[in-house]
């Protein structure tokens, strides 16, 4: 056992360090991977993700299967002294004193191998505190989804199986309906899936768009999420202490959510279906820690964005980074495998100051040209975005002012909407970069950096559209629909929780009893309770959550108005930015200078290679040769630069004609600010009132079961007949 430990410990030890840069390698070369694919699909850069975080965990495992079993084959125990890539290291750095000298290596070799033993306790203790934190986790799943943790739901049962079939889900998964603190609904379990509902999800959220959230949960499923975020758990356990593994986890869950917004919007063919219900979701939110995969996981604005309107992401300058580390890491590692002998080549030839000018101008025509063609390309394109958006603001207003007449003719309110998104700054042009001088050629003037396009305004929120009414003066209840029953007063009014089948059965005792009364069954009989005073007790039950209603009515016909009002501008700024983007000339001028910039990279492409040329030349004639045609180049190229620099400045005469508008879409902003401060305020007056609809409801029914109760042990409650 003793000669095991002296084995393994330095084994995970140096391991673990050198996992350090490993992990760094690994996690620049995923982040560079999974930037190119950022116009791809999920998937695949879920994929990407995964295997990136598997190659982390297998490189420290391999290394310490590596280390034990080179141990054991030489007949020795592998010392805390002695890393076989460290002495390899320490060897070869001798001769290399550039980067490492052999004094420095072996100090800090020994630094390290005396420690060793600490950073593997080190490790220990950190993985056996991560380990207990994903055991409490799994207990609170496990406390949840215990049978006696929640209760089935038969209706929304047949709908959760009829949505797994459409989906190609084989296996049973189970609805539960639990009034735990879940901020929505929950997927755990890899064999015998369950799929956990908040109560306050039945009675404040549409059927329509709590059926969206359900088909989020069974792409979950369908992809056996909840066991790869298990693995992906445990990897977070084996190496908590790097960065990089961090980093690739919370991709991966990023990318789960979105491959499963994907599915669930495949199913259930309405994209913008889905996002309403995670906007609607977002009202439900609590301080709760998860650890199973859920609908609210990841950012929920920019998955409701991606699924509304999706659009592809640029290019982005935080790929530096991971590019610069890929590179010196290239050069590190062809550093130390040059032979120490080799022999340094022949003393460059200096490079004369005019070849330099020549290549730096041409080199600068180049960047300025690409950069201002990017640039106003850019801005044609968003302002065409601007003009797609004031239409969904118009659309938005419209469909808000509707919801907010249905509320105030309906009893039941929708809950509240999400607040308003505040109106983001205009952002300022950039300067146009000025291109560095060419004593020989001249380099062609930056064009003036198109102005990007001012961000699209917001779509105001829509509220949902309330429940349709069963009939006149009829208010309708979703309860937990396990027994009905329907408090009655004449015909001016009643207030129901009713399944289809028993809706023949309130027919017949309306017709039998006259005046006001309570109907109920209760294990398939029905019951009459016409004593006024559970009547009344039951009627004044209900007052609280009429009267809250009526207060979300009103403010449902305010957020409308403004919701029209918002639109209204919405469609002006729209407008005004998009009349940025619709001229001609501007467009046919951008073409024009990105085909003289494809026309000049050949150009200058090869005055580089004539530069490394002239370098080499021995012979005067050779010499002479290479400087003729790099003259004859330079005259090819001034005639394409001073095409450039006019076309760079008609670009810039068409921009300036533009910006008379931008006070224009200034004052509209400012307006737009102004509507959305009240509307942010009313969605919260909103979602406070839904929040104490919603626990009102559950006392009112709480009563009625009690009064209900009552009056069949004491006699009140009479057979229906």
């Amino acid at each position: 056992m003793t000669n095991l430990l002296d084995t393994l410990i330095p084994a995970i030890g140096w391991s673990l360090l050198h996992f350090v840069w490993q992990g760094l390698l690994i996690g620049w070369a995923a982040a560079l991977a999974l930037h190119a694919l950022r116009n791809r699909s999920a998937q695949a850069r879920y994929a990407v993700a995964c295997g990136a975080l598997l190659l982390c965990v297998a490189l420290p495992l391999g290394s310490i299967v590596w280390r034990v079993l080179e141990a054991q084959a030489a007949g020795y125990t592998v010392p805390a002294t002695a890393d076989p890539l460290l002495l390899a290291v320490g060897g070869a750095a001798a001769p290399l004193p550039v980067l490492l000298d052999g004094d420095g290596m072996t100090s800090l070799e020994y630094l390290l191998r005396r420690q060793l033993p600490w950073l593997v306790l080190l490790w220990a203790a950190g993985a056996a505190l991560m380990t207990l934190r994903l055991s409490l986790g799994l207990q609170w799943v496990r406390q949840r989804t215990l049978a006696g943790r929640f209760t089935a739901d038969a209706n929304w049962q047949r709908r959760l199986d009829a949505l797994a079939a459409r989906m190609g889900l084989r296996r049973a998964v189970v609805l539960g309906v639990s009034d735990a603190d879940l901020e929505g609904p929950m997927t755990a379990g890899c064999w015998r899936p369950i799929v956990l509902v908040p109560a306050a999800l039945l009675t404040g959220m549409p059927p329509h768009l709590l059926e969206a959230l359900l088909a989020h949960e069974l792409a979950h499923i369908r992809r056996h999420d909840y066991l790869v975020n298990l693995v992906q758990s445990v990897i977070e356990i084996l190496l908590f202490y790097h960065p990089t593994v961090w980093q690739l986890s919370q991709r991966i869950r990023a990318e789960r959510e979105q491959v499963a917004d994907d599915l669930a919007a495949q199913a259930l063919g309405e994209p913008r279906r889905l996002a309403q219900a995670l906007s609607e979701l977002d009202k439900f939110q609590f301080s709760t820690n998860h650890f199973a995969p859920a609908a609210q996981g990841g950012d929920l604005m920019s998955r409701i964005k991606r699924l509304i309107r999706p659009d592809t992401q640029p290019l982005s300058w935080k790929m530096v980074a991971p590019l610069l580390g890929l590179c010196t890491a290239c050069v590190m590692l062809y550093a130390h495998a040059r032979p120490a002998d080799e022999a340094p080549g022949a003393a460059a030839t200096p490079v004369s100051a005019q070849q330099l000018a020549d290549d730096a101008a041409a080199a600068a025509a180049r960047r300025e040209a690409s950069v201002a063609a990017r640039q106003a390309e850019d801005m044609a394109a968003q302002a065409r975005d601007a003009a797609a958006v004031a239409r969904d603001a118009a659309v938005a207003a419209r469909a808000a002012g509707h919801a907010a007449a249905r509320a105030a003719t309906s009893w039941e309110v929708p809950p509240a909407p999400p607040a308003a998104p505040a109106a983001p700054a205009a952002p300022a042009a950039p300067a146009a970069p000025a291109a560095p001088a060419a004593p020989a050629a001249p380099a062609a003037p930056a064009a003036a950096a198109a102005p990007l396009a001012l961000p699209a305004p917001p779509v105001p929120p829509v509220p949902p559209a309330p429940p349709a009414r069963i009939d006149s003066g009829m208010r309708m209840h979703i309860g937990d629909q396990r027994d009905s029953y329907a408090i009655v007063q004449g015909s001016s009014g009643q207030v129901v929780s009713l399944r289809n089948v028993d809706e023949r059965a309130l027919e017949r005792a309306k017709a039998a009893h006259k005046g006001d009364f309570v109907w109920f069954t209760r294990d398939g009989k029905s019951y009459v309770v016409t004593d006024p005073a559970v009547v009344s007790r039951a009627r004044a039950a209900w007052v609280p959550v009429e009267q809250l209603g009526k207060r979300m009515e009103r403010h449902g016909a305010e957020m409308g108005e403004l919701g029209a009002k918002l639109g209204v501008v919405g469609a002006q700024l729209g407008e005004q930015q998009a009349a940025a983007g619709r001229d001609s000339v501007l467009r046919s001028l951008e073409g024009s200078l990105r085909r003289k910039e494809r026309e000049l990279e050949p150009l200058g492409e090869e005055m580089e290679k004539l530069a490394r040329q002239i370098d080499g030349a021995q012979a005067p004639g050779e010499r002479d040769a290479i400087v003729a045609r790099t003259v004859a180049i330079q005259r090819r190229m001034v005639p394409l630069q001073a095409e450039m620099a006019g076309i760079a400045a008609s670009i810039a005469a068409q921009q300036g004609r533009m910006h008379p508008d931008e006070a224009r879409i200034k004052a509209l902003r400012g307006q737009m600010q102004e509507l959305q401060r009240p509307m942010a305020e009313l969605g919260r007056k909103m979602g406070e009132l839904g929040r104490d609809q919603g626990l009102a409801t559950q006392a009112a029914e709480r009563t009625m079961r009690t009064l209900l109760d009552e009056a069949l042990r004491r006699g009140t409650a009479q057979p229906a007949g």
